[in-house]
């Protein structure tokens, strides 16, 4: 038998991510009881981190996601990562430009019973903001 590594079950989680099917990505690899530490201050539950990635996979096409580095130390991993994407609807009050845009960040994300069950975002919201605005 395997053991799958936090480090592997972080970059499935974000391929899977990137394919949209959001519904089975969660029932994958999301925890039922995660805790959400966005960059934003704010905890998120699991269910309004869901729909806060729907949120963004309706404003978004043409989603390439790009996992460029990861460390991991027992069932923690970081995960650097950038999102390539076409703008094709309204996003945090930014109309449709049409627009590709990057979005990089670092992650950090605890697994628990093969699945994240706490995760931690530091992204370049502004920059990619700023790109679809320029």
């Amino acid at each position: 038998m395997t053991t799958t590594t936090a480090a592997t079950i972080a970059r499935n989680f974000w391929e899977s991510w990137g394919r949209g099917d959001l519904e089975l990505t969660w029932a994958e690899y999301v925890h039922p009881d995660i805790i959400v530490h966005p960059s934003s201050g704010y905890e998120f539950t699991r269910a309004t981190w869901l729909q806060a990635e729907q949120a963004l996979h309706a404003a978004f096409t043409d989603i390439k996601v790009r996992v460029l580095a990861q460390i991991e130390d027992g069932d923690m991993v970081a995960t650097r990562f950038a999102v390539t994407a076409r703008q094709t609807g309204e996003f945090f009050g930014v109309p449709s430009s049409g627009k590709s845009a990057t979005l990089t960040g670092t992650l950090f994300d605890r697994v628990q019973d093969g699945k994240l069950a706490e995760h931690w975002a530091e992204i370049g919201v502004a920059q990619f903001l700023q790109q679809l605005s320029a």
